[in-house]
């Protein structure tokens, strides 16, 4: 595996799942503040991280909306 890692190709698949699968766990741990699963039993924590993963995605929705209503406020005022 290590020889594999060392390839240009490895190199750069790994540089785009830095970017892109693992930047929602990082933003929940980080700012929604959770480090632990609250419940027991496989099916409880799988139904939490399926919530928290929601929950992770409205506020990018949210946030999206915001900015985008700005964009276009910002473009009406200019012409």
């Amino acid at each position: 595996m290590l020889r594999k890692m060392e390839t240009d190709w490895a190199q750069e698949i790994y540089k785009k799942r830095s970017k892109t699968a693992e930047w929602p766990f990082g933003n929940i741990k980080q700012n929604l503040k959770v480090t632990e699963f609250n419940t027991t039993g496989l099916k409880r924590t799988q139904t939490e991280a399926k919530l928290l993963a929601i929950s992770h995605n409205l506020k990018r929705i949210y946030n999206e909306t915001i900015q985008n209503e700005l964009i276009h406020q910002n473009n009406k005022q200019n012409t």
